[in-house]
């Protein structure tokens, strides 16, 4: 050590002599904490979509032989102004649904996530800001899927395992963005957002419908949640019976990739 450094240290010492003890406490304790703190935001990003999670509710026994399946999968939510009188629906009914919920909507209305998880239903993430992610940079898209990943995590502690990019739009990198996630687009759209009438609904749906499918609905429109009661009533006629879409991926025996985007898992 040079004779100007020794200096300034002993000058230091003579001034300030508890600097001795302070100085490597206050080292060894920020090591300490770093090294205990919870996993942070983009290690969690990484992570969590490989890890367990009740991405399959636990109900009571049900059989499904001889029985077609669908899954009704709703967009955009959560809404306050919606989403409950939904939930009520989906309760009375005895009917599970995944709810592909936008990162933005669940920081302000995670209550609303909650309850839905609690009742059975499945969340998955329909990104944060619902950007089509084909137009966006890689670097873009993968922020906003953090971001996402970031709010779910905090809401209901894990990242989705399903995620349905919005407009169903994706290119040759943005799908990485979301890091092992199963995406899931649908085989019925039932224009709900576009022509608000149960009347339509029902048409697109009994048009499109087959064993397997998965229903695109949206809970932030108050004429979709009117037209539930009229969809689980027809698709009950017509021999469905309705389970999430991670119970319809086990139930089919499907091995999901994460670079595929799936519509309809088919007996």
């Amino acid at each position: 050590m040079s004779g100007r450094v020794k200096g300034c240290f002993d000058s230091l010492n003579a001034r300030w002599p508890w600097l001795k003890i302070a100085l490597p406490t206050v080292i060894i304790l920020v090591f300490i904490i770093r090294t205990l703190a919870p996993v942070g935001d983009s290690e969690t990003v990484r992570l969590a979509p490989m890890q367990a999670h009740p991405a399959v509710p636990e109900r009571p026994a049900r059989s499904f032989e001889g029985k077609k399946l669908v899954a009704l999968t709703f967009d955009d939510g959560p809404s306050p102004a919606t989403t409950p009188r939904l939930l009520d629906i989906l309760k009375e009914q005895q009917v599970p649904a995944t709810f592909f919920e936008l990162g933005s909507l669940v920081k302000r209305n995670a209550w609303i996530t909650q309850r839905a998880l609690r009742e059975g239903h499945e969340i998955a993430s329909h990104t944060m800001w619902h950007q089509n992610l084909a137009r966006l940079s890689a670097s873009a898209a993968q922020g906003d899927v953090n971001e996402a990943n970031a709010a779910f995590v905090e809401a209901i502690g894990y990242v989705p395992a399903l995620v349905r990019p919005p407009y169903g739009s994706i290119n040759g990198e943005t799908w990485k963005s979301f890091g092992g996630a199963t995406m899931i687009s649908w085989s019925v759209d039932t224009l709900d957002w576009k022509y608000r009438n149960t009347e339509s609904i029902m048409n697109n749906l009994v048009n499109q419908i087959s064993d397997g499918g998965i229903v695109l609905m949206h809970d932030i429109h108050a004429t979709s949640v009117d037209a539930v009661p009229s969809v689980i009533a027809k698709l009950r006629e017509m021999g469905y019976e309705f389970v999430t879409v991670s119970e319809l991926i086990k139930m089919r025996g499907v091995s999901v990739e994460p670079s595929k985007m799936y519509a309809r898992f088919a007996p």
